[in-house]
């Protein structure tokens, strides 16, 4: 499911779209004022007043290219952090190097996605530098009960975290606890906060910190004054919104 985690990436490309209707508007004006003040040259005229005005329409195209072009940047980067959040919703540990090898995430989409998610209060993962993975944070607190050795038959009371890497052993047979055993409760429990995370859905009041920060009276006051300062502005808002 697609979330609106951005909202200047919507700002922006409306705001592109606007800007090129009002361009096109000014290239058919400068078009119908030639035809209207020449003499007999017709569509002729029509093209001198467009040479004429040229730069100054050039110059003013400007502005709809780049915030589409930046608008666009920030839909796709929404995206990627999107398609990352629901694949961590699929699998509470992911494997890094076999992500990356599998899709056209970089290391650096991926250590983006995970710090804007916990940055905004969406969720919480942690990267273990050590096993190069990315687990859901709550794993930190579920703890897996063994109760009997398979080996020997022994009572236990043995608690163990769902991510621990090592395979501990029976203190009457010395054996290691059944890795089969083990993977199975193990997955019993990741499953199980799979489930209990229930449906993708947007935070309560929108997309988070951007709705708080991002000034919509003040972007438009500095597209209309100065453009390329409203692109600025955007452009450190997102930024800022995203690193917090």
């Amino acid at each position: 499911m697609q979330r609106d985690l951005y909202r200047i990436d919507d700002v922006l490309l409306r705001a592109g779209c606007i800007a090129t209707l009002l361009v096109a508007l000014a290239t058919a004006g400068v078009w119908v004022s030639g035809l209207a003040a020449g003499s007999a040259g017709g569509r002729a005229d029509g093209l001198v007043a467009l040479a004429r005005h040229g730069p100054l329409l050039a110059l003013a195209a400007c502005c709809p290219a780049a915030l589409l072009w930046t608008g666009f940047s920030w839909r796709r980067r929404e995206r990627q952090i999107a398609a990352v959040w629901s694949l961590l919703r699929q699998n509470a540990v992911l494997s890094v190097p076999e992500l990356l090898a599998s899709s056209d995430f970089t290391r650096r989409d991926l250590e983006r996605a995970v710090r804007f998610l916990n940055n905004r209060g969406l969720a919480h993962y942690i990267w273990d530098r050590k096993s190069d993975t990315i687990q859901d944070g709550r794993l930190e607190s579920l703890h897996l009960a063994i109760d009997k050795c398979d080996a020997c038959g022994g009572a236990l009371a043995l608690e163990i975290p769902v991510a621990a890497r090592e395979i501990p052993r029976c203190p009457y047979c010395g054996d290691p606890v059944s890795l089969r055993s083990l993977e199975e409760r193990r997955r019993e429990a990741i499953e199980a906060l799979r489930v209990a995370s229930g449906p993708e859905t947007r935070p309560a009041g929108g997309s988070g910190g951007s709705r708080r920060s991002f000034s919509l009276g003040l972007f438009v006051l500095l597209l209309i004054a100065f453009w390329p300062a409203a692109l600025l502005y955007a452009f450190y808002q997102a930024r800022s919104d995203g690193s917090r």
